[in-house]
């Protein structure tokens, strides 16, 4: 009995022995760590929530919306898309280059017409022919513009300093004396070069039986001149307009690139959104500025 009950503990030791060490695992030293690394994630019952990304801050969309409204390409320029910031301004300033030097240019040849017009017509000679009965030859179709102020502000200081001076007659009226005159024929009596058609000899005002039958090349000289300002003064008038556009474009495209910037766009997702260049189309006489929107191909 004493033998078996050593056997007994000599067995319950051993077997204790075997557990404590463990039996050899088939799998390899980085399959064990995996499992671990399983039964590590199966036993957290509550994990910590992972850190949230912070929501990327970027250009306030208004504030550029603004900025290129007043200056077109500063709106770019403070979202980041210094590019597209030059290209705007730079057409503003070609724009506006182009503004001031055909206002200049029509509102010079405005003042040369109109400097022809007081040395070479007078009304005077114009009146004296229209009160009398020969006008009633020819088509009157417009009244002299400013009349009034032409008799009585007008002639006195052309006599006096030689500055033409209308009084309180308005722009508007000013401007469609000095039209009138060169345009139509009816004033063709006030030119003081005035010659017959037929002859070539110079005649008095008060023989113009007809107006059609009589001419002035210096009218002629002068309506030219007026057809130059005009023109001048239309291009400007329609640069205007496009520096208008310009800062509609140009606040309406900083507003989008402050939004593509704030949701992570970068300056090569920006370059294959929509285009916009100024070009020199050819036109009538000349060549006109024109904005032209594309999309490129690449």
């Amino acid at each position: 009995m004493t033998r078996i009950g050593i056997a007994l503990v000599v067995a319950v030791l051993t077997a204790g022995g075997v557990r404590a060490e463990g039996l050899p695992s088939i799998l390899s030293e980085e399959g064990q760590a995996f499992l671990v690394g399983l039964q590590a994630v199966e036993g957290d019952a509550n994990p910590e929530p992972a850190p949230r990304a912070e929501a990327r801050k970027g250009k306030s969309s208004k504030r550029a919306f603004l900025l290129s409204a007043l200056v077109p390409g500063l709106g770019e320029w403070y979202a980041g898309s210094k590019k597209r910031g030059l290209f705007f301004f730079g057409a503003e300033a070609a724009l506006v280059g182009m503004w001031v030097a055909w206002t200049g240019k029509g509102n010079d040849l405005e003042e040369e017409f109109r400097a022809v017009a007081d040395e070479h017509w007078d009304p005077l000679n114009y009146l004296a022919w229209r009160g009398s009965t020969i006008s009633n030859n020819s088509s009157i179709t417009h009244a002299l513009p400013c009349s009034s102020e032409v008799v009585e502000v007008y002639i006195p200081a052309m006599q006096q300093s030689g500055d033409a001076d209308f009084g309180g007659c308005a722009p508007s009226q000013i401007q469609q004396y000095y039209e009138l005159i060169g345009k139509y024929d009816q004033y063709v009596a006030g030119w003081d070069d005035l010659v017959r058609h037929s002859t070539g000899n110079a005649v008095a005002p008060t023989e113009v039986d007809s107006v059609e039958n009589f001419h002035s090349e210096r009218r002629l000289r002068y309506e030219d001149q007026r057809d130059e300002s005009n023109r001048f003064l239309k291009r400007a008038s329609t640069i205007s307009g496009i520096i208008l556009i310009n800062h509609v474009i140009s606040a309406i495209d900083a507003a989008r690139v402050a939004r593509a910037r704030a949701a992570g766009a970068d300056e090569a997702s920006l370059r294959r959104r929509t285009r916009l260049a100024l070009v020199m189309q050819p036109w009538v006489r000349g060549r006109v500025p024109m904005l032209v929107a594309y999309k490129p191909l690449d």
